[in-house]
């Protein structure tokens, strides 16, 4: 027998998606939707009402019966923070349930991160008190919330930085390096979703990458999953430090999606824009032509949309956190 406490979680669940994008319904039209029964969606939809997650409209157009009570969900009546540190600077957002964003800033951290980050953290949750979580993505590694490394900000190295959002926010909080929240973000906007899809960014401190399987980020055993530069590849370490200098892009990628290709048979590769592959993605796709069979061949992606991906994955991660990811 089913758990009932889990079964009503997730029949809410499919009542708030249902209902997200602003649109307004009936009961009827959203058992419809959802394939719950009349009877379960009203008492959920009367009890979303009492909590003022979802409004009452008035009723609709009549079709020659009793007009039904129309209902929207209240996007305002949950708020999430999404922040990411790039070198020193903070960017964050807080956005409502349908990820409109109602205030986004930057905030320089030249001096104390930590500090930097907390006074913002006290700010923010005093100016939104509907604020229901918050993510947080930086360029480094991390394990269980604990960052392990990072670029640029060496005082962060063995911070339990989930736990410090928490305690600074008193709300729940997750802390992501920056490629799975851009797979997670890259699969969220996609039209068509991929099964499994790789997503690579060479930026100023390197080369990383996150794999998404069936929708889900795979970040591996300890959260080590995609540091590219620890790949078998010649001198691939010290590519890091010298920024890929003289170094053939289009062989460099071709190993990359090989190695993808070999042990996870990905059907999309997303490579975001930087000055050192313009002009190389046909070249970069004849090459795995060339020496991939056909089966094993990933649609590539030319992508300029890193920082769309990036923030949507954030804020699907903070979503996730209250069970109402959309």
């Amino acid at each position: 027998m089913a758990d009932a406490g889990k079964l009503k979680q997730e029949n809410t669940r499919l009542l708030r998606r249902a209902l997200r994008g602003g649109e307004r319904f009936g009961k009827n039209e959203l058992a419809r939707l959802t394939g719950l029964s009349f009877p379960t969606v009203s008492r959920i939809v009367d009890e979303l009402v009492r909590t003022g997650e979802v409004r009452e409209l008035g009723a609709g157009t009549s079709t020659g019966g009793r007009c039904a009570m129309q209902v929207a969900l209240d996007p305002e009546y949950r708020l999430f923070l999404c922040l990411r540190l790039e070198t020193d600077t903070l960017h964050w957002f807080v956005s409502d349930l349908d990820g409109r964003r109602i205030e986004e800033q930057e905030t320089a951290c030249k001096g104390d991160t930590l500090q930097a980050i907390g006074t913002l953290l006290t700010c923010v949750r005093a100016r939104y008190p509907r604020l229901g979580a918050a993510a947080f993505g930086l360029s480094g590694t991390l394990k269980s919330g604990t960052v392990t490394e990072t670029f640029g900000r060496t005082e962060l190295r063995g911070v339990s930085l989930a736990a410090f959002l928490q305690e600074k926010l008193g709300l729940p909080a997750v802390v992501q390096r920056d490629m799975h929240a851009v797979a997670l973000g890259h699969v969220a906007r996609s039209k068509k979703k991929p099964r499994a899809v790789a997503c690579i960014y060479l930026g100023p401190t390197g080369i990383g990458s996150s794999l998404a399987l069936d929708g889900r980020v795979w970040s591996g055993a300890n959260e080590f999953a995609g540091e590219l530069h620890y790949l078998p590849i010649k001198n691939n370490l010290e590519y890091a430090k010298t920024h890929f200098a003289g170094v053939d892009m289009v062989a460099y990628y071709l190993q990359v999606i090989r190695a993808y290709a070999a042990l996870v048979n990905p059907d999309r590769v997303v490579i975001y824009r930087d000055a050192l592959l313009e002009g190389k993605l046909e070249r970069i796709r004849s090459a795995c032509e060339k020496t991939l069979p056909p089966q094993a061949v990933p649609e590539l992606i030319l992508s300029g949309d890193f920082y769309s991906d990036y923030e949507q994955g954030l804020f699907e991660l903070a979503a996730g956190l209250t069970g109402e990811e959309l």
